[in-house]
């Protein structure tokens, strides 16, 4: 059987060729936007879900499959991909799922939800629900934010 350790979004992750340790860089937990929502809007952002996976007895080979799916606030699924984790050589194992243009048709928290396929078993488990919050700013109260001095005024 294999165990999730962890899963992180973020902007980049650097593998050293040496220790073959994971660096996370920029760990996302909110993207503002300037603008209103719109039920076509992408951003385009480099994002990346990492996740470690181990095997639960270290003596026993191990294989299954993750499930990586992107939920709206609403619960709508706005994307999904697959792959394998074959722990039958390796203790260990990170999946990289890299993103570049992200659906964000509404405000509000967003879900990276990650499930697991134990070989042999046919039931998906969800092991981790990532949020990302995802905020949109009008353009005029951006520049008001920004420019405190426009509230300080007085008569």
């Amino acid at each position: 059987m294999i165990e999730h350790v962890w899963t992180v979004l973020c902007s980049r992750a650097v593998i050293d060729r040496d220790s073959n340790n994971v660096s996370l860089q920029n760990v996302i937990e909110q993207i503002t936007i300037t603008g209103e929502p719109r039920s076509d809007a992408v951003i385009e952002i480099p994002l990346e879900v990492v996740t470690l996976w181990v095997r639960a007895n270290s003596d026993r080979p191990s294989r299954g499959r993750t499930r990586l799916t992107y939920l709206s606030p609403s619960g709508a699924v706005l994307g999904s991909s697959e792959s394998q984790v074959d722990l039958s050589e390796y203790k260990r194992l990170r999946t990289r799922h890299s993103l570049r243009r992200l659906p964000v048709p509404e405000a509000g928290r967003y879900t990276f939800r990650v499930e697991l396929q134990n070989e042999g078993e046919s039931e998906w488990h969800q092991v981790a629900a990532v949020p990302l919050s995802i905020i949109f700013v009008p353009p005029e109260t951006e520049q008001e934010t920004q420019n405190p001095q426009a509230f300080a005024q007085s008569d």
